[in-house]
């Protein structure tokens, strides 16, 4: 059974931590986490039952793969604590926004196998999509394992690293458009005198029967907008009235922002 070390138990940790556990590939026993507060070790060790320590080379030197969940910026100074600790048989997953596996590299003392995915919030719920790259040292058997591992959170995509921000741009950042949108339609709801849980009903579900109409059909957003879009219709004159609100621009604008800001950190 591999051993996980989680260093920083933040939101998307709980994610994977959640997701990884109820699917039973990993045991509450073979996971380790290690985080700068107590109160939050505390609170994840209550609800899952799982080991915790407060030095990060501790949970490093018990783990066979170690998952470095922290903010890109906390990247020189934990790396530097933990980068001679690291042994050639671990595995170092990161999903840092902005980090390449080469400079995470920099900063271990062996050639250790280093690998860079991006999943998203959704993970919590086994719907995560996670885009994957790997190091130089990554060999065909840490690939599968990683593969493995992260499709047991949803679906996976091996990508070319140099264009990882530009996916988490969309993918990373995407949940958070999903839910503006969706919060929209909801307050929209209760201006035309909707009850607010009804519009919500009606906003989600209606979000998520979109979704997997795209899933399965497989067919091109634009036939399945057409299908909604009748001549001189309501739906028509919605759009025009998000064209005219720039609705397609922000999008742009919003995705372009992303990426800019993941190459600054």
């Amino acid at each position: 059974m591999t051993r996980m070390a989680f260093i920083g138990a933040g939101k998307m940790c709980e994610a994977i931590l959640r997701s990884l556990i109820r699917s039973g590939y990993l045991k509450p026993e073979d996971v380790i986490l290690s985080d700068i507060s107590s109160e939050r070790l505390s609170e994840l060790s209550e609800r899952y039952k799982v080991p915790v320590v407060s030095a990060n080379r501790a949970a490093v030197e018990q783990a066979d793969v170690i998952i470095l969940s922290i903010k890109p910026q906390s990247h020189p100074e934990v790396l530097g604590e933990i980068g001679d600790t690291l042994r050639e048989d671990q595995v170092l997953i990161s999903i840092a926004v902005g980090k390449s596996t080469e400079s995470i590299e920099h900063f271990l003392t062996k050639p250790v196998p280093v690998v860079r995915v991006m999943p998203n919030t959704p993970a919590m719920v086994s719907a995560s999509l996670s885009s994957i790259s790997y190091g130089k040292h990554v060999t065909e058997p840490v690939r599968e394992m990683v593969k493995e591992i992260f499709s047991d959170l949803g679906e996976i995509i091996e990508i070319d690293e140099k264009l990882q921000d530009e996916v988490a741009a969309i993918s990373g950042c995407g949940p958070a458009y999903f839910y503006l949108m969706v919060e929209s339609l909801i307050d929209a709801g209760v201006r035309i005198g909707l009850a607010r849980p009804v519009a919500k009903k009606i906003a989600v579900e209606t979000m998520i029967g979109s979704g997997f109409m795209m899933r399965e059909t497989e067919m091109h957003t634009a036939e399945l907008r057409d299908m909604v879009t009748s001549p001189g219709g309501t739906t028509i004159a919605a759009i025009e009235a998000l064209e005219e609100n720039g609705f397609r621009a922000a999008i742009f604008r919003a995705v372009h922002a992303a990426v800019r800001r993941a190459k600054e950190l």
